[in-house]
């Protein structure tokens, strides 16, 4: 059975930013245990007239154990990375994957149709299509004055 690796790895040294955005997340109860975020997964984004595009990084996840939301012009997708062995039955020579919580939040650029959202997981790959909408907000409209 999978299991949340226990071991007290060594933080990386992140800047003054990335702490407050960790600080937040744990302020704001996110997350229901309180394991601080192992990894922040990597992001491609793309658009086309149609559609906005996101491949995030998930190898080793489950698809089962991720989460994605939408609140207002922000796209969140959090995870949880298991171990698939156990610790006490082998020696490590080198172990460099992270296990545990992973999150990224990322800002929508430009109006996007919500309802319409899909996502796909393959080869540890998640891609999420968010199809556009027209900005009525850029086009220009001349407003007449009425007369009282």
């Amino acid at each position: 059975m999978a299991k949340i690796s226990k071991k007290n790895a060594a933080p990386a040294e992140t800047d003054n930013l990335s702490q407050y955005f960790h600080e937040w997340i744990d302020d704001a109860g996110i997350f229901l245990q309180h394991e601080p975020i192992a990894h922040i997964p990597n992001v491609d984004m793309y658009s086309t007239n149609s559609e906005l595009v996101m491949e995030v990084e998930m190898a080793g996840v489950r698809r089962e154990d991720i989460e994605i939301t939408l609140h207002k012009n922000t796209l969140t997708v959090k995870a949880i990375k298991f171990e698939c062995f156990e610790e006490d039955k082998i020696n490590y020579v080198c172990m460099e994957r992270s296990f545990g919580k992973l999150s990224r939040s990322i800002e929508i650029p430009f109006p996007v149709d919500t309802v319409r959202v899909k996502a796909l997981y393959r080869n540890g790959i998640l891609t999420i299509i968010i199809p556009r909408v027209a900005d009525k907000r850029s086009h220009t409209k001349k407003v007449p004055i009425e007369s009282i």
